[in-house]
């Protein structure tokens, strides 16, 4: 296997399991954000990543914050409104 950028490496058992957990702790920071109100994928990016982004960064991060979204909406934990103002944020299914 090779990564995106450098040289190939080995052990992607060993890499599978620290990137599960990184992406279901993100899916419980995304819960708890989204029950406590509505969210917008903009709105979650603090509550995914709290270092400064350049814009290159922040398109990557949208990216992430939308398809956490997503994801959670397709488990059914989820589910996503248009709002007055043309945004759609996430609430907990009812």
């Amino acid at each position: 296997m090779r990564p995106s950028h450098g040289q190939p490496f080995t052990g992607l058992q060993e890499r599978v399991a620290p990137l599960t957990q990184h992406h279901n702790d993100h899916f419980a920071d995304v819960h708890a954000a989204c029950a406590a109100a509505p969210h917008s994928a903009a709105a979650l990016l603090p509550v995914l990543l709290t270092r400064a982004l350049d814009m290159h960064q922040l398109t990557i991060a949208m990216g992430e914050s939308i398809a956490q979204l997503h994801a959670l909406a397709s488990m059914g934990k989820l589910v996503g409104a248009v709002h007055g103002d043309g945004v759609t944020r996430f609430a907990l299914v009812a």
